[in-house]
């Protein structure tokens, strides 16, 4: 665990780490307390669609908030993104209260465009602040490991505030976003690192989305499909089997093996040919939610899927990290980053509403096989543009992200 506790080896990445986490705490809270209130005050039907709304907001959103980050700073930006939250969350509330749907959606859509995506920010401030190369991966493995964390700790908390009152619990997520963006802006390590990039005012509109970069992207968002399917295809399952209640508890399976796995995964030194790993991990994938298709048992879906759950972090990784090395800059890393981020809302998001379409007009038995078809379709992807881009994955291998400054 020496890597791990190497990464906080300059002052301020700590407390940039501290805001960071509690930010994305408040990204994660805010689409289950937009699901919790819209549900307690308008129905599920409309609980979910502030939710769906929240979530298409921040696919909107975080990319603008990078390429507006590259031009006036990270600091302005998210600080103002972040006060510009509160509005919406008092629209939202205040539409739900007042038994009025559009004001509800259109709330919950300004408090996804409006949350800083922090996590991005903070994946681009390891490298910029002087990361050793050989960390990198750690560093990306941290980041990995205490989303999927967030993911596990937010239900219940979120739960029990609902519980206590609808409104509550969209209240205190809003909050944690506010502090935690205003709190991560105001870093004086965020303020020296992830400054405006001079060079972005010159290049105007040439700062145009690589290809090697948006096939990256795209794949990142194919396999972010995945465990949306998955989700729904659990529901799907164990609803039919009559044992429905299950389901929050099957779902901790993956949860847990990819936090374990990916604690684990960031202990391993950097590979010499980027792009391997990938592949193989993609590979792998495939025949186990197969396996996890072939299940109906509670006990045996939920081991299905801790097997699963497995490479699950070390992909996410594996992602950031090949993305990190094709960015061609490190000035760029932020913005790519919140194209990462927005395309893995899309497609869990997506993930979601064919798996559900397919469970409700096909039945269960053939939903279940949506997340194995999406792996299916990433790796597809992935290894057809492995051959169109090996020029630069092997570029990659040379010449990393380079610093601007």
């Amino acid at each position: 665990m020496r890597q791990y506790a190497e990464l906080f080896h300059r002052p301020g990445l700590r407390q940039a780490e501290f805001f960071s986490v509690l930010g994305r705490f408040g990204y994660v809270a805010c689409g289950l307390g937009a699901l919790f209130l819209g549900t307690a005050r308008l129905g599920i039907g409309v609980g979910g669609l502030g939710a769906g709304g929240l979530m298409l907001g921040v696919a909107v959103g975080s990319p603008v908030a990078g390429r507006l980050s590259s031009r006036y700073g990270t600091s302005a930006v998210y600080a103002t993104m972040a006060c510009v939250s509160v509005p919406g969350t008092a629209l939202a509330l205040a539409g739900a209260d007042g038994r009025s749907v559009p004001s509800f959606v259109a709330g919950c859509c300004v408090i996804g465009m409006t949350t800083p995506p922090v996590g991005a920010a903070m994946r681009a401030l390891w490298p910029r602040s002087g990361t050793p190369e050989r960390l990198r991966g750690t560093a990306n493995s941290l980041e990995s490991v205490v989303t999927e964390l967030l993911f596990v700790v937010a239900p219940p908390v979120m739960g029990v505030l609902a519980a206590v009152h609808p409104g509550l619990a969209l209240a205190l997520a809003d909050g944690c976003v506010v502090v935690g963006g205003v709190g991560f802006s105001c870093t004086r390590l965020v303020r020296e690192c992830l400054g405006p990039d001079g060079g972005t005012r010159r290049r105007g509109s040439s700062r145009q989305v690589p290809l090697p970069v948006a096939w990256l992207v795209g794949v990142g968002g194919v396999t972010a499909a995945v465990t949306g399917a998955m989700d729904v295809s659990v529901v799907s399952v164990l609803g039919d089997a009559g044992d429905a209640e299950a389901a929050g508890f099957v779902l901790l399976a993956p949860a847990l093996a990819s936090v374990l796995s990916g604690v684990a995964y960031g202990l391993l030194p950097a590979e010499s040919a980027p792009g391997r790993r990938f592949g193989r991990l993609l590979l792998v994938w495939l025949p186990l939610f197969a396996l996890v298709a072939l299940q109906s048992d509670p006990w045996l879906l939920a081991g299905a899927l801790f097997l699963a759950g497995i490479p699950m972090a070390a992909i996410g990784i594996e992602e950031f990290n090949l993305l990190s090395r094709i960015a061609g800059s490190e000035a760029r890393l932020q913005e790519v980053f919140t194209w990462a981020g927005a395309s893995a809302n899309i497609g869990v998001a997506c993930g979601n509403a064919l798996g559900g379409y397919v469970a409700e007009h096909a039945g269960s038995s053939v939903g279940s096989w949506i997340p194995a078809a999406a792996v299916a379709t990433a790796c597809a992807l992935y290894f057809a543009g492995s051959l169109r881009f090996r020029r630069h994955m092997a570029d990659a291998i040379h010449s990393p992200a380079k610093s601007n400054g």
